[in-house]
């Protein structure tokens, strides 16, 4: 390459090959098969050859590579390797521990930068509620890491009968904020709160719970039909004819429809 090394010149550069830059000494420009070209600094230390990557070109200009190879050499020359601090720099990060970041901070903040997607704007409202009430007393404070199955199934013990549709919800927002948090890099232990393969062992499915509501003591029922009968509306007759004729919802339902069509009584909404 000549002296005169210019911006035009570097731009025409084409032939897969290094590329040494006169005026910086260990600065080359690599020219790779695919035309891509890259800024190199080659140096040697303690009788070893090193290459250091200093970045693309264009991004990175000749200037810039220029600057970046006289730090190194500044670092070479005070009997640094800048090859071996660099690898020191990258295993430091690598072993650093995940920042602790508690559930109910994590999850707010998934809430915020999930609720623009959500079209209804009282779900992040129904989110963080449901959160609040049942998962923060028990995780809230806990780092993400820590969060293990008994605490799930401390959280979902006392509403998985009794508020089954509830219980779902929380059990889904917790594996969802979970989830995230294990793609975000923030746990590396596997979810703790999904369903299948590992809760369904441990709950019984919504729909196979049996949930019956109380009955009226059959010495009750006529003065109940009198309270029927001096109620006004459709659903206190609707409730006397389910009771006289043994109905289910469905028929007593199809039964007032064939009314309306028959009558063409039908009232508008």
């Amino acid at each position: 390459m000549t002296k005169s090394t210019d911006i035009r010149t570097l731009k025409n550069l084409t032939k897969p090959i290094r590329y040494s830059i006169p005026d910086t000494k260990g600065l080359h420009l690599w020219v790779r098969s695919d035309q891509k070209k890259y800024w190199i600094y080659r140096y040697t230390f303690d009788q070893k050859r090193h290459d250091i990557s200093l970045g693309s070109f264009p991004e990175i200009t000749l200037a810039d590579a220029r600057v970046k190879a006289q730090k190194l050499r500044a670092k070479i020359i005070n009997d640094i390797n800048p090859a071996l601090e660099k690898k020191a720099r990258r295993e430091k990060v690598k072993s650093s521990p995940a920042p602790t970041v508690s559930f109910k901070t994590f999850a707010a903040e998934y809430i915020e930068r999930m609720s623009p997607k959500w079209q209804n704007t009282k779900h992040a409202l129904q989110w963080y509620s449901t959160l609040e009430t049942y998962a923060f007393p028990v995780i809230g404070s806990m780092a993400l890491e820590a969060i293990k199955t008994s605490h799930i199934q401390e959280i979902l013990n006392p509403i998985w009968n009794e508020k089954c549709e509830t219980a779902s919800r929380v059990r889904g927002r917790i594996e969802r904020v979970l989830s995230a948090a294990i793609s975000s890099g923030l746990r590396t232990s596997s979810n703790p709160a999904q369903w299948k393969g590992h809760l369904e062992n441990i709950f019984p499915q919504h729909n196979k719970i049996q949930e019956h509501h109380a009955a009226l003591p059959y010495v009750e029922l006529p003065s109940f039909m009198t309270r029927l009968a001096t109620t006004d509306g459709i659903a206190a007759l609707a409730l006397q004819y389910t009771i006289l004729n043994a109905s289910r919802t469905g028929e007593v339902l199809f039964a007032w429809v064939f009314h309306g069509i028959v009558t063409g009584h039908f009232t508008k909404a």
